[in-house]
């Protein structure tokens, strides 16, 4: 039997070596040739790549500051809002969630994350959307540092070369570090400082795992998804980071349960700027801005920024000083008369406007309750004689009774067209210090109106006839934005540090600063040539006539005679007849360029011209004429005001210094050393110190016994002065510690602050002393009570004069003061005795 025999082909075997062979040798070509070619690209997009800087060169342009004396944020000025960190500052959770989110293998990559591609793609294809991303932190670093945000292969190639390059460069925590300094993160926020500020309205260190969270997923589209914007989106977003932190071990289950349940709440952004001191932010943002202007262009590694400018301002003060200006502009509006409703809707609008109002309430956390000093609106449904019906929201309405709105009669202006000539004319009289009778004269349904909390009317023991609209309460009172504009201004005399400084009652009606603007400051004036008479040697005991004075036929006073009086009497009085007597004898003597000289010593910039009204009031700004009654102040040594203490920049280095040497913040050797570089006080003293404390004694009597004698309800020494205009009132004056302007006027002049020209019956007595009694009252609470003129300097000596002669007085007598060698020497004539009807009925 035969077996089977298998024969092979040996060609069949070699043939198919050949062909794996073959297969290999291809694919191993194939390899080369792709590596290479992929080499080639690489090489060829990398031959141009930014040169990545040393880590200690890399400025990024951050927020500029200015802040008030103590250290609060008036205002920033920025094109990125961005607050620069050091690591050690950077919390754990924030770190942990940004890993969490964008980049869980960032300490174990080197730039380009390929099992995180490969994770992403996979990923993606599954979801059958986009869910994850690919680039790693260094990437995205290399992105917004170095390179454009365009969506190229290019762009892609090119950033995983710089990526791996600061991989090199870098260590983990400086790229982290400028990561986390550098991302946006939306609503304008750059890093994570500015976001958590913003958002949360808390400094990173106090960051929930929440809050953290949140902020890491808001990177990865931050202008369409962020605490602010999207928040449902968001939430989604946050709980996978959170989960991710759970997944790789950041947090326990326990926290992470914590931060799942966590609501997301955002806080207002503070008007830090319009809230606060708005005035003097906006010159120190202007100065910040200027010495910011060689950074513009420059990049974003070679931006500065950080620049802190530190004011004199003293925020408390400033609210105070704030408070008082807006309510003696209200105050005197009230007596002006009520200018109408702020509009007037149709009944199909009135669910519109409540549904508004109590979003704007429900954004302020006023929809429960109102605060009893704040502003709000409110919309008129019905109204009669003793009262009108107020809706505030859907939910909420109150009754405005006629009690709370008496001074709302009809606002008049002596600018009116004439039907005939159509031209405009004058009337005599405006409005002032009206009583409404009627409630429903001045409101009507569908008017919305401005209203603060109320009191409710006192009741009455027989029943009213009329009506009201609706059951009582809750009660409010109208109230309406001024028409006229107040300004207040404070000082320290010694060192020159402006303390407060309002320039408008209301920012957001009007930005002018009116501490800087020209305005007629009345009797104002009068220390001024007084303060001049006195330095040429003139006694304050001079008698002068009081009859009425005239030149040519301007007759000021209108025949008005009043008795003779020294000097000393007629500033304390502040009497017209005598005071023009005193200005024609300056002039005479000095001459308009002796005055001019004087003044500009003081403080005006302006010059007198000469002529004999202005011995009733010339153009000054507020800031001008507190300069003048600070250099009284400080015993003829004018201060140089400044709003400024000093400015740095992001490294600490010092751009500007305005400090005093009696600034408590600075050390004893630099106190010492500014006051050397000062000079001597001979060199910086503006007028003698002698004449400087008789006017201020002057002063003092316009306070005790004159115009300001309001301002003895202070309790302390206070000297001054009044001022009153058809369309401005003033008060200037000052304590032992502060030194004050107070301005209430008419900005446009389209009717006088009071009735008529002649008889306004609104003053500076009682108009622009109360808000600096209400501002000083406060500023020097607590303060010792100290008497600055309780002895007078060399030079100085105080005698009792006899008023009517201006003779040494016998007995009794005024005591003033005068210049060594100026005072009387001689008694006045003892008075003739009159005889007694006894003696009369012996002749």
């Amino acid at each position: 039997m035969i077996g089977r025999i298998q024969i092979t082909n040996p060609r069949s075997n070699r043939t198919w070596a050949v062909c794996v062979r073959l297969v290999v040798v291809l694919g191993m070509v194939g390899l080369i040739i792709v590596g290479e070619t992929a080499f080639g690209a690489y090489v060829f997009l990398s031959r141009d790549l930014p040169t990545i800087p040393p880590f200690r060169q890399i400025k990024f342009g951050s927020v500029s500051t200015a802040r008030a004396a103590h250290g609060q944020v008036l205002g920033e000025h920025f094109e990125q809002r961005r607050y620069l960190l050091p690591f050690e500052r950077l919390p754990d959770v924030l770190v942990d969630a940004f890993i969490a989110s964008e980049d869980r293998r960032f300490f174990e990559h080197g730039g380009v994350d390929v099992y995180g591609v490969m994770r992403a793609i996979w990923t993606n294809l599954r979801a059958g959307r986009v869910r994850e991303g690919a680039s790693t932190i260094t990437q995205q670093l290399a992105r917004s540092l170095l390179l454009s945000n365009e969506q190229t292969f290019t762009r892609k190639v090119r950033e995983a070369a710089v990526a791996r390059r600061i991989e090199d460069i870098y260590t983990k925590d400086q790229i982290l570090l400028l990561y986390l300094n550098l991302i946006y993160l939306g609503s304008r926020y750059y890093g994570v400082q500015a976001a958590s500020l913003g958002y949360f309205g808390k400094d990173v260190s106090e960051l929930t795992v929440a809050q953290a969270a949140a902020i890491s997923a808001s990177a990865q589209t931050p202008n369409r998804v962020n605490p602010a914007k999207n928040p449902a989106e968001l939430r989604a977003r946050r709980d996978r980071v959170i989960r991710r932190m759970l997944d790789s071990g950041f947090i326990d289950r326990r926290l992470a349960d914590a931060a799942l349940a966590e609501k997301i709440t955002t806080v207002r952004r503070k008007d830090n700027l319009g809230d606060r001191a708005p005035v003097p932010a906006m010159d120190l943002m202007g100065l910040i801005e200027s010495l910011e202007e060689g950074d513009k262009g420059k990049g974003l590694l070679e931006s500065k920024g950080g620049i802190t400018a530190v004011s004199t301002i003293d925020l408390g003060l400033q609210r105070i000083a704030q408070e008082a200006a807006f309510k003696a502009a209200a105050s005197l509006s009230r007596r002006q008369g009520f200018r109408g409703p702020l509009a007037r809707l149709p009944k199909e609008k009135w669910d519109s406007f409540t549904h508004e109002n109590l979003a704007f309430l429900k954004s302020k956390g006023w929809a429960k309750a109102i605060p009893p000093d704040v502003l709000f609106l409110g919309l008129v449904t019905s109204a009669s004689k003793k009262s009108a019906r107020v809706r505030i929201t859907p939910g909420m309405e109150g009754l405005l009774p006629l009690s709370n709105m008496k001074w709302a009669v009809p606002y008049t202006e002596f600018k009116v067209i004439d039907p005939a000539t159509g031209k405009r004319r004058r009337s005599g009289r405006v409005s002032l210090d009206g009583r409404l009778k009627s409630v429903s004269r001045a409101l009507k349904p569908g008017d919305v109106i401005l209203l603060s909390q109320g009191k409710p009317p006192k009741k009455k023991k027989r029943r009213s006839k009329d009506k009201d609209p609706g059951p009582s309460g809750p009660f409010f009172a109208l109230r309406q934005f001024p028409g006229p504009q107040a300004a207040l201004m404070a000082v320290e005399p010694r060192s020159g540090y402006t303390l407060a400084l309002v320039g408008t009652t209301d920012f957001d009606l009007s930005q002018f600063n009116r501490t800087s603007s020209f305005r007629q400051i009345g009797s104002a004036v009068k220390p001024i040539y007084y303060s001049k008479a006195y330095d040429m040697g003139v006694p304050p005991s001079t008698v002068v006539s009081g009859v009425p004075f005239r030149e040519g036929k301007w007759t000021p006073t209108r025949g008005h005679e009043v008795e003779d009086m020294t000097l000393y009497q007629a500033l304390t009085r502040s009497e017209n007849n005598v005071s023009l007597r005193v200005f024609k004898m300056v002039l005479d003597r000095v001459g308009v360029s002796g005055l001019n000289e004087w003044a500009s010593r003081l403080g005006l910039s302006r010059p007198f011209e000469g002529f004999p009204a202005e011995g009733l009031g010339v153009d000054a700004t507020p800031s001008e004429l507190l300069h003048v009654f600070a250099t009284f102040a400080n015993r003829g040594i004018r201060p140089d005001f400044t709003f400024i203490k000093v400015v740095r920049d992001s490294q600490g280095r010092i751009l500007r210094d305005h400090r005093s040497s009696r600034d408590p913040t600075i050390s004893l050797v630099d106190s010492i050393a500014r006051e050397v570089a000062s000079g001597p006080e001979a060199a910086r003293r503006s007028i003698t110190e002698g004449v400087a404390w008789i006017t201020s004694a002057n002063l003092r009597r316009v306070v005790n016994y004159g115009t300001g004698k309001r301002a003895r309800k202070l309790g302390r020494p206070v000297c001054g002065k009044t001022g009153t205009l058809p369309y401005d009132v003033w008060f200037v004056g000052w304590t032992p510690e502060i030194a004050a302007v107070s301005w209430v006027g008419e900005d446009r002049r389209d009717r006088y602050l009071g009735r008529s020209r002649v008889s306004g019956r609104v003053y500076g007595s009682d108009t622009a002393l109360p808000p600096w009694i209400a501002f000083m009252g406060k500023a020097t609470s607590g303060m010792p009570v100290i008497d600055d003129l309780a002895t007078p300097p060399d030079g100085v000596v105080e005698v009792a004069i006899d008023t009517a002669t201006g003779l040494l007085a016998r007995e009794g007598g005024l005591v003033i003061p005068h210049l060594k060698g100026t005072e009387p020497i001689e008694f006045a004539p003892v008075p003739e005795a009159v005889p007694s009807e006894v003696e009369l009925a012996c002749f």
